[in-house]
């Protein structure tokens, strides 16, 4: 998972008694299967824009996971 924040990291997460708000976005991506690498320092991952980790993007990883079923 990769979460994007604004440059100010203080601009990121507003907290108060009433809401919780974190700006920007979050994604995912499943490295199961995927092929080894000899790499040790760096390793590009892309990433689709579509694979936003939302609220319903974890139920359903979670009920994969629950199933043994492949991400």
């Amino acid at each position: 998972m990769v979460v994007l924040v604004p440059d100010n990291i203080n601009d990121w997460l507003y907290q108060s008694e009433e809401e919780l708000c974190l700006k920007r976005c979050g994604y995912w991506i499943s490295l199961a299967g995927e092929a080894s690498t000899e790499n040790q320092e760096t390793v590009t991952v892309s990433i689709p824009r579509v694979n936003r980790f939302t609220v319903n993007a974890l139920k359903s990883l979670m009920q994969c996971i629950a199933r043994g079923e492949a991400l």
